[in-house]
């Protein structure tokens, strides 16, 4: 069984950083999705010929209500959504893989849309309309595109979790759920990781259940705590361990990640494992090798 543990791709915003492209706006990665598609279909290979299984589009922070507030009609909003899809696509052509890759489409929380929240804090002065509307108008587009997988990722606290739960059941796709957590493995705010394992576990749709954007120190603990509460596929794909600014935008401290964290990950059998911020292509390829070691 432990052989076939799937590889997800790492960052897309670390390589564009290394490229020397501005993050510093509204649509994060999606800005280069719309204005230099060239530049993510390029990075979608390079993770393709780095061993990854799936790949994941350049849609974290492209939302309807963000577009839509850009001056975006409704038209034009979906075919930026359907873009990235397609870029993938490309990517998969271009790269002659002979394995199968999935499309998995990354989303993020409403903390991806709301200027005054943030996924590392997990907090919102929002009403819960307000965060079921944003992810409505989301799912309404993800559904018309032709993705393999829908995954809701950096989801921050249990009360979003709870919303998504209503709205998640109605749809068609295979869906990836992923939480943030702190060092306790728990939500952002706090509030419970095992609370929101026992609503997501009737819901067929949702295949797995992960944990990401948190210190590769917590990976095993965080994989320990998925099988026992979860019933689901398990996904771990850890940041760096560097620290993020949410009000300057910056990231700082040690880069924790290290090769051998990989074989002890492994050991754990996870269903899929992948990197998140500031984890690229060199991490992917040797996970890709610990993988086919096994």
């Amino acid at each position: 069984m432990i052989n076939k543990i799937k590889l997800l791709d790492g960052s897309m915003s670390f390589p564009l950083e290394q490229l020397g492209y501005n993050l510093k706006n509204k649509l994060w990665t999606g800005m280069a999705l719309i204005s230099d598609p060239d530049i993510i279909k390029n990075i979608h290979k390079d993770y393709i010929n780095a061993g990854a299984d799936y790949i994941s589009t350049s849609t974290y922070q492209v939302s309807y209500d963000r577009l839509q507030n850009m001056g975006y009609q409704s038209s034009e909003i979906k075919k930026v959504f359907q873009k990235s899809v397609d870029i993938v696509k490309e990517a998969i052509k271009e790269s002659r893989s002979k394995k199968e890759i999935k499309i998995v489409g990354s989303f993020g929380p409403f903390a991806s849309y709301d200027p005054n929240a943030s996924e590392y804090v997990g907090k919102y002065n929002s009403t819960d309309d307000e965060i079921k509307n944003f992810h409505l108008n989301n799912i309404n587009i993800i559904e018309e595109t032709d993705l393999d997988i829908i995954l809701y990722e950096t989801i921050p606290c249990l009360r979003e979790i709870k919303i998504l739960s209503k709205i998640l059941s109605q749809t068609n796709k295979e869906i990836w759920i992923s939480i943030t957590c702190n060092e306790n493995i728990e939500f952002r705010d706090g509030s419970s990781f095992k609370e929101a394992c026992k609503i997501i576990s009737p819901i067929e749709q949702i295949t797995t259940l992960g944990i990401n954007c948190f210190s590769p120190l917590l990976v095993e603990k965080a994989l320990k705590k998925l099988k026992k509460y979860s019933n689901k596929k398990t996904l771990v794909y850890p940041n760096s361990g560097e620290k993020y600014n949410p009000k300057d935008k910056y990231w700082s401290g040690k880069n924790e990640f290290n090769n051998l964290m990989i074989k002890n990950w492994l050991s754990l059998s996870p269903d899929i494992i992948g990197g998140c911020c500031r984890v690229g292509y060199n991490n992917i390829k040797k996970m890709r090798e610990e993988i086919d070691s096994l």
